[in-house]
């Protein structure tokens, strides 16, 4: 054991050693830059708006402006999908089941599939079917959109 042991040791205190040497001293204070003249305002197309894709076409389309709750444009409602179907999909099965958009949109946001969602919320949908539905359903959105 105590062979072993010896050179395991040693080869982790080696391979710690430069993470030791890397924090040692004071660090030097970095000055902040030399501000800049302020730029003009930008043009009719900010760059915020051409970064978002989902914005143009969530206000585009009828059929999911329609599925928007109230008080909530589509843009803020689509704004951390992945995509416009995912956003529509998920509006669609808040609507379908009556479950709260803002529930379902925090867990598929954070990273849960719509299905698991679904059943975390409403554990008596068939969450599986409900989910197809809603994606083909969202699929129809996004071809009639235009």
């Amino acid at each position: 054991m105590k062979r072993i042991a010896f050179p395991l040791l040693a080869a982790v205190a080696i391979s710690l050693a430069p993470l030791a040497y890397g924090q040692s001293g004071p660090q030097p204070q970095m000055q902040p830059a030399p501000q800049a003249e302020p730029s003009p305002p930008p043009a009719a197309d900010p760059p915020a708006a051409a970064a978002d894709t989902q914005t143009p076409a969530a206000t585009g389309n009828t059929r999911l402006a329609a599925l928007v709750p109230a008080g909530l444009t589509p843009e803020d409602a689509c704004r951390g999908f992945k995509d416009l179907g995912e956003c529509s999909a998920t509006l669609h099965v808040s609507q379908n089941l009556n479950i709260p958009f803002a529930d379902l949109k925090d867990r598929v946001t954070a990273g849960q599939s719509l299905s698991t969602a679904i059943h975390a919320l409403k554990p008596k949908a068939d969450s599986r079917h409900e989910a197809q539905r809603a994606e083909e359903q969202a699929r129809e959105d996004l071809s009639s959109q235009g």
